[in-house]
């Protein structure tokens, strides 16, 4: 119990030093990005994160060499004192591959923390991704629970883009579930539809709002 205690110090002072990072980057960045978004439903691998709409905020630092930093938040409802998540991330790009890490932090939930370690690489029009965990609130191992995705997204006409979603998660205690979606995308507004394998699972509709820009 202690020892787990100590873990979970330890991940949430990490995570604290990316968030610091990611404020500080407007004194240093090559390019500091922020983004607000609104969705009607918070949807993460085919899973609802809450009933009703989620607002979302974010900033970005992405330096030259292929460094990047941030750091994102939007409010969740899990049928209990959760609130909000809070991400914390850092990755690196060399050419169509980029390795990642992210720590999903949830301030006022009940050991619900956990963090994953990602790789993906571009092949043309198509993104190829996994992540794995790379550790938990809960017991589990790093490498558990590969998810694996496959993003693509055609322009149909100028200012209207089409994405096509496949993803599918390994569990280790569990059925596998792969959760799938398409999404149409005008100006800062998207459309989409999603749904997954799990049993109690049904076609999502999903209206989003986002813009974005630069300091």
């Amino acid at each position: 119990m202690i020892f787990k205690k100590i873990q979970k110090t330890i991940r949430k002072t990490i995570f604290a030093i990316f968030l610091a990072i990611a404020t500080m980057g407007a004194t240093y960045a090559s390019s500091l990005d922020w983004n607000v978004g609104v969705t009607s439903q918070y949807l993460w691998r085919g899973m609802s994160q809450g009933n009703g709409a989620a607002v979302s905020g974010g900033l970005d630092y992405t330096a030259d060499n292929g460094f990047s930093v941030g750091t994102w938040v939007s409010n969740v409802d899990f049928g209990d004192d959760t609130s909000y998540e809070l991400d914390g991330y850092f990755g690196y790009s060399f050419g169509p591959v980029s390795v990642g890490y992210i720590y999903y932090a949830y301030p006022d939930g009940d050991d619900l923390d956990f963090s994953e370690i990602s790789i993906s690489g571009e092949i043309g029009p198509v993104t190829l991704g996994v992540a794995v965990l790379a550790d938990a609130d809960w017991e589990a191992d790093l490498g558990d629970d590969p998810y694996f995705s496959l993003d693509t997204g055609f322009t149909l006409k100028e200012g209207l883009d089409l994405g096509i979603h496949i993803g599918h998660y390994d569990y280790e205690a569990g059925d596998a579930e792969t959760d799938y979606g398409l999404s149409l995308s005008i100006g800062d507004f998207s459309f989409g539809i999603m749904d997954s394998s799990r049993d109690d699972s049904d076609p999502k509709f999903i209206i989003s709002y986002g813009f974005s820009g630069s300091l």
